[in-house]
Parts: C-alpha cells; sequence; structure tokens
C-alpha cells in the first residue's frame, strides 16, 4: 500500500478508484476510523458499496495498522493535521467526509480549522467532548446485562480512573493478546449485545489487539486522548456544508447527536434501532443505505 511520510511519522493509505468513472461527477469519499481499528474497518464492507458513487480513500491513522506509532503526538490536532496532509497530497480539494467514533472527533477537529474544505460531514455514533465530556456506565444501556460477562472473563473496570470508554477497550484488546481462546469466547458470547463487534474479531484480530495495547501503554495516546476537545459551538457554526449522522439507537453517544442537530438544525439524522456503537461492523447495511442516501443527493 501506499505511504505517506510526515516527518518521523508514515501515514498508511489506500485509494479505491470509482467503479463507474465519470470525471464530472465522481465525488471524494475519505473514511476515518475510530480508536483501536484500521482502514479494514471499512474495506470489507463500507468502501466497496460507494465505489459506484465514488473514489474511496481508506487511511490508518497514526498509532494504527500499518501506520507509524510514535511515541508521543496523539492529540487531536496530530490526527487531523495527518489528515489535512494526507487531503493535500492526494489533491482531494472537497471531500465528503466519514467518521467513526475518534474518527469523527479527528474529522471535526479538522474542518473546524478548515470550514469551507469538506464537500459534506457524516457523523457515525461520533462522541464531541464539547457536548459528552465524559463517559460512564450509565452512558451504556447495556451495562447491567455485560457486566456479568466481564466480571466472569476477569474484566474489571475503575470508574475513578479516567475513561471507561478506553479502559473497556483495553481490556478486551488485552484479553484477545493474551488469551486468544477466552478473547473469542468473550467475543461470541458479546455477539447478541449492544456491545456487538467491541471485539477484535475480523482477520488478523489478535495483532489488532496488539497493536491497540501497544498504544495504550507505551504511548502517550491515552492521555492525550483524554484532554478536552478544545471545540465550541461557535466553531462548529461556522461550518455550512451539509451534515449527516447515523447512529446506533442504544449507542451511549446519543447525547451528541441531539447536540449536533442543534448547532445544525438542517442535519440529515438515521437512528439504527437496538444497534450499538459498533454498528458498521455488524450491521454494514445499517450505514451504507443512508450513507448512499445522503451522497446521491449532491452526486
Amino acid at each position: 500500500m501506499p505511504v505517506l511520510t510526515l516527518g518521523p511519522v508514515k501515514i498508511n493509505y489506500l485509494q479505491l478508484p470509482p467503479s463507474q468513472p465519470k470525471a464530472s461527477e465522481v465525488l471524494d469519499v475519505v473514511l476515518i476510523h475510530g480508536l483501536g481499528a484500521n482502514l479494514g474497518f471499512w474495506f470489507f464492507n463500507i468502501a466497496p458499496a460507494l465505489a459506484d458513487l465514488a473514489r474511496v480513500t481508506l487511511f490508518d491513522l497514526r498509532g494504527h495498522g500499518r501506520s507509524s506509532m510514535p511515541p508521543a503526538g496523539y492529540r487531536l490536532n496530530d490526527f487531523a493535521a495527518d489528515l489535512g496532509a494526507l487531503l493535500d497530497h492526494l489533491e482531494i480539494r472537497r471531500p465528503h467526509l466519514v467518521g467513526h467514533s475518534l474518527g469523527g472527533a479527528v474529522m471535526t477537529n479538522y474542518v473546524v480549522h478548515h470550514p469551507q474544505r469538506p464537500a459534506s460531514l457524516t457523523f457515525v455514533d461520533v462522541r464531541l467532548k464539547l457536548f459528552q465530556p465524559t463517559m460512564t456506565l450509565a452512558d451504556w444501556p447495556s451495562w447491567p446485562l455485560v457486566q456479568p460477562l466481564l466480571d466472569e472473563m476477569g474484566i474489571v473496570l475503575h470508574p475513578e480512573q479516567g475513561e471507561l470508554s478506553y479502559q473497556l477497550l483495553r481490556e478486551i484488546a488485552r484479553l484477545q493478546w493474551e488469551a486468544p481462546e477466552r478473547g473469542e469466547a468473550l467475543r461470541s458470547r458479546l455477539s447478541g449485545s449492544l456491545l456487538a463487534g467491541f471485539g477484535f474479531s475480523h482477520a488478523g484480530g489478535r495483532r489488532t489487539a496488539g497493536t491497540l495495547l501497544q498504544l495504550l501503554d507505551r504511548t502517550t495516546a491515552l492521555p492525550d486522548l483524554s484532554r478536552e476537545d478544545g471545540l465550541t459551538r461557535s466553531q462548529l457554526q461556522t461550518i455550512n456544508c451539509p451534515v449527516a449522522g447515523v447512529y446506533g439507537g442504544a449507542s451511549p453517544t446519543l447525547s451528541t447527536l441531539s447536540a449536533l442537530e442543534s448547532v445544525w438544525p438542517r442535519l440529515r439524522s438515521w437512528v439504527i434501532p437496538e444497534a450499538g456503537h459498533f454498528f458498521p461492523t455488524t450491521q454494514p447495511k445499517a450505514l451504507i443505505v443512508p450513507l448512499r442516501e445522503f451522497l446521491s443527493e449532491m452526486a
């Protein structure tokens, strides 16, 4: 795969050409994954389903996938600078940006400083700390059902020790790395819960889990990502491109969607019934259908 070199950091990326190229109509869609994932989050289901509408660009955030993992430099503006450099390198003038979870926060950090750059924004189950400063157990609707299972697997969370979502992801990754058979058992038993998809079940899942552990345990990523995002409502209101939100109906991030609707009253929103935070991996069509509809309106 091609690599963009930014000083000591190398960003791994991939472009899928449009299957029906028409120079005057081709859109540029850029997909940005979340914490602990990589471009494979989109590659197998989401990206191919957009190929008739757009040229699709995927990339690994720094510290993820095949991109470099520097010892420091994981604030949102660091990730956003990488995104901007990639857009410039690929000469993508008007990107349709799609971000899941942390990827959506990276996308937002970039566009508030470049409000005229995006052609559209799609928030896929994104939490912005401007609207949800902390994530507690009360934000997880399925917690009473999932907690006994995690206890059985020896996964204990400590609410007083920072972001619970980061803790949960790290401990599931640790289980997958240290005891793959127990990690697979947990993934299987979570498959019917609202945390479905929170495992490392795709090809290379154990390697992905190991990469995340290294990122959280050996770099400044955890303290950097635990900072406030520094965004303001007035910054968001400078963005006037079309905006969409696709969220799980049982996701802990719905408060952010409600706040985004207050910032952009014309925001197009879809809420997927009974879906959790990782629904793009477990129910890809639930994202593909609204995303294609939203993009088709601008094609």
